[in-house]
This record gives structure tokens, sequence and C-alpha cells, in this order.
């Protein structure tokens, strides 16, 4: 799925001032755009309180709706992207492009209701009253929204429409709010109404990117047939939602601890963890950025000249050859992004406090403390994941399934034990839970890639087997049941 990163990576190698930061600004958009945003917003609304008369109540309750919206979207999204992603490679090979659009609408619907049911019931019982009960679940609903589009946008080459949408997406949301807040709405609901107006702006304007690169009609009979591969891909389900978890869940384990703060219902935040948590992602954004534009687009190259050695009757030795420098090509791409991980990282700490120290944040010392384990913590993280990614461009599922699942119980297990420590620690169940995850994946690297051939081929089963389970037998209901719908309506 690294479409746009070959656009972008022809755009750094371009001979201007420019094209490097350009190509990082807008890799950092295709990769994160409506989690950054989030984030932006969160910075403002803890700065606004100081120079505004918006209370500490309200701003809480507004880091509180929007936080639990990044994550349980993020989290509900982790559950099917690489599933989704797997299913949008598989047709691209085949060249069915037609039905990428029957894809995207029907992974929407079908992650629209079940994402919308289960943070619903969550929202009804949340004790924060109908009104901001319903602005809670619209937002909640355009992230999953925002989230599957990207899954999608990856196939795409046109990241300057991107950015021209994730820009209007800004512009949207700083007029509506402001709007809101003239004709005098609370604060919370113009900060919150002014979000959901922002993202319908971004689903709409991805939605019709999409639309001028993929023509065609709507396959209503196949428009949940992504679902079958759940069955068979399970395993890549499991692996992210089990990241996923290990990198939130200890944000939600602290919001309970002596820190946190319950804010109204069931919303609960812990104020000094959760700006610092977000600040210190932003400097994960190196490795993803290392990533798209650099380490996949090159290793790719080479990693498909290799499987076509394989199909077109190449020598052993030349396919040893091509072996050799595709484990060169990966290798040194992993230690490029591990260096400018390492070097965003220590800036980060030493610069980057310094600056936030000094920003109408509210910083302190004990934050600036949470600030410096965390930022070591995404770095390992960062470079863990796309170890954990590198290895399954081999097939080596089995190995990030099982890494997936002790990064998530180790990370949340020593988060709890650290509660009951000191809180100066917060941060350090993260930080160990990610240390062991990089070793994991990096063990389940070095071996995937010391016999490639193996992999690639030895372990391939000798027949071919359908998996019909459950997704499978929901999948041809549910196109059973649109189908005669469609027959009805037409």
């Amino acid at each position: 799925m690294a479409g746009i990163g070959f656009s972008i990576n022809k755009l750094v190698k371009e001979k201007n001032f420019s094209s490097k930061p350009r190509a990082f600004a807008y890799a950092a958009i295709v990769t994160i755009g409506p989690l950054l945003f989030g984030e932006l917003v969160l910075v403002a609304v803890y700065a606004l309180t100081n120079f505004s008369k918006v209370i500490v109540a309200d701003r809480n309750l507004i880091v509180a709706i929007i936080t639990y919206g990044l994550l349980a979207s993020l989290i509900i999204n982790g559950a099917s992207s690489l599933v989704i992603s797997r299913y949008l490679s598989d047709k691209l090979y085949a060249k069915k492009i037609g039905d990428i659009l029957t894809t995207y609408w029907g992974s929407q619907l079908f992650l629209l209701t079940v994402g919308g049911l289960i943070y619903g019931i969550f929202i009804i019982f949340s004790g924060i009253g109908i009104f901001y009960s319903v602005l809670a679940w619209l937002l909640f609903c355009e992230l999953l929204l925002s989230w599957n589009a990207l899954n999608f946008l990856t196939i795409l080459r046109d990241y300057q429409g991107l950015f021209k949408s994730f820009s209007l997406t800004i512009v949207t949301t700083c007029a509506m709010g402001g709007i809101f807040f003239l004709i005098g709405m609370a604060p919370v609901a113009a900060s919150i109404g002014g979000m959901i107006m922002g993202y319908a702006s971004f689903f709409i304007q991805t939605t019709q990117l999409l639309y001028r690169q993929f023509s065609g009609r709507i396959h209503f009979k196949r428009l949940f047939s992504f679902l079958d591969y759940f069955d068979e891909f399970w395993k890549l389900s499991v692996i992210g939602l089990s990241t996923q978890l290990g990198l939130l869940g200890h944000v939600i384990l602290i919001w309970f601890s002596p820190i946190g703060q319950k804010v109204k219902g069931l919303f609960y935040i812990a104020p000094y963890y959760d700006l610092t948590i977000f600040l210190a992602s932003l400097s994960m954004l190196a490795t993803i950025i290392s990533f798209t534009i650099f380490l996949e687009v090159d290793f790719f190259k080479i990693y498909r000249k290799y499987y076509q050695s394989l199909d077109k009757g190449a020598t052993l030795n030349q396919i040893k050859k091509i072996e050799t420098d595709m484990i060169d090509c990966l290798k040194n791409g992993l230690r490029k992004a591990s260096w400018i991980q390492t070097i965003v990282t220590l800036l980060s700490i030493s610069v980057g406090t310094a600056i936030l120290n000094n920003l109408p944040l509210g910083f302190n010392s004990t934050m600036g403390g949470y600030f410096r384990i965390l930022c070591v913590a995404y770095a390992i993280y960062g470079i863990a994941n796309i170890l954990s990614l590198s290895s399954m461009y081999f097939g080596n599922v089995e190995g990030s399934f099982q890494s997936g699942i002790v990064f998530v119980l180790i990370t949340l297990l020593m988060t709890v034990a650290v509660m009951f420590i000191n809180d100066l620690f917060y941060g350090f169940g993260f930080l160990i839970g990610s240390a062991v995850y990089f070793i994991l994946v990096w063990w389940q690297l070095e071996k995937t890639t010391s016999n490639v051939l193996y992999q690639i081929l030895g372990k391939q089963p000798i027949i071919q087997q359908t998996h019909q389970g459950f997704f499978y037998r929901l999948s041809k209901t549910l196109n059973k049941k649109v189908r005669i719908l469609v027959r009805r309506g037409s």
C-alpha cells in the first residue's frame, strides 16, 4: 500500500530548497492526519484556557470528549485496518479496480454500524447529558470514517489533494467553531461542533478524491465481501487491535490512577499525562515519515523484483543475489530510520522540553518528566512497529501476532504495577512494553530474513484451503439482504 509513498519520494528527490519540508508535511498528513488534527485542537484548547474565560470544567469536558473519541476510533480501526488493507492489496494485484469503491462503502457502513453501536451503548450510560452525548457520538463516528478512509487513500498518489483537504478541514473547524461561539453556544458545544463540521469536511473531500481516481458503480452483491478475509486473516486483526491497545491502553489506565480526574459521568482524564502523551507522540512522526517515503518505497522496488524473479524462472544464484540486495536494502533503511528517530527524540527531550516550558500550556516539572519518558517510549515503539511491518512483508504474520499480544499484556501489566509505586514513574509501563516489543519483533525479523526462501515458499500450504467461518456467513447474509433491498428500491 505504498502508492502515495512513491509520489512523495519523487518530491524528496527534487533539487530545490522546499522539496523535503513539503514532502515531510505531506507524509505526516497522509499517515496520521486525523490524529494530528485532533492533537492540535487539544493543544489549542489548553492554550486558549489560559487566555479566555473558558473554565477548567469546560476545558476538561472538551478534552475528555475529544480524547475518548480519538482513542475509541483508533482501537476499533486497529482491529480492521490491516485486514482491509490486505483485501485491497489483493484486489489491486488482481487488477480488480472496480471493487475499490464497493469495498470503501461496504467497510464504512460496516464499521459505522458496529463501532457506532458499541460507542453508542457507552455514550447512553456515560452521564454527560443528551446534547453532549450526541455531539460525542457524532465526533467518534466521523473519526472512525476518517481513519478507514486513510486505508484507501494510501493507494492514491494525489498527496497535494490530501494536503488541501487537511488544510480546508482546519479552516472549516476554526470558522464553524468561531461562528458557534459568536451565536452564543456554550464553549463545549462550540468546540466539539466545530470539530464535527471539520471532520465532515475531511470525509467529504477524501471521498471525492477516491471518486476522481476510481470510477465505476457500486457492486451491491459484493458490498461486504471484504468480511471473508476476517476468517482467513484474523491474526492480522488481532495484530492491529493488540498494538493499538498497547499503544493506548496505558492512557486509559492512568485515568483511574491518583492523578486521574472524573470529568463528568463515565468520562475521566489525567490532564498532565494526556497532554504529555499527545505531545510526545508527535516525535514518533520521524519513524512514520521515514517508513512512508524512504524505507517502504526503496524496499518495495527490490522486493517486487525478487518476487518477479521467482515467477520468471531465474536461476538460484540470481535469486540469491537479489535476495541479498533486498535484505541489505531493508537493513540500511531500518538503520537510517532508527538514526533519524534517535536524533529527533534527543532534540525533543532537550529543545522540545525548553519550548514547551515557555508555551501557555501549564507545563510543569512533572509533565517534563513524563514527556522525556514517553518520547523514549514512542521512539522505541515506532522503530518496533516498522520492524513488525517489515517482517510481515515476508509472510511472518505469526511472529507479529505473538509479539503484539506480548506487547499489550506487558504494557498494561507494567502500567498497573507502576501505579502502585509512584506517580513520577507513570509512562514506564509503556516504555518497558515497547522495549520488550522491540526485542521480540527484531528477533522475528532476523529469523525471517535469515531464510527468506523458506518463509516465502516452504511455509506455504500444499493444498489451498478456503476458510468459511462466521465472517464468511455474515458476508453472504449481508450481501443477500443488500441485493433484496436494492431490487425493492428499483
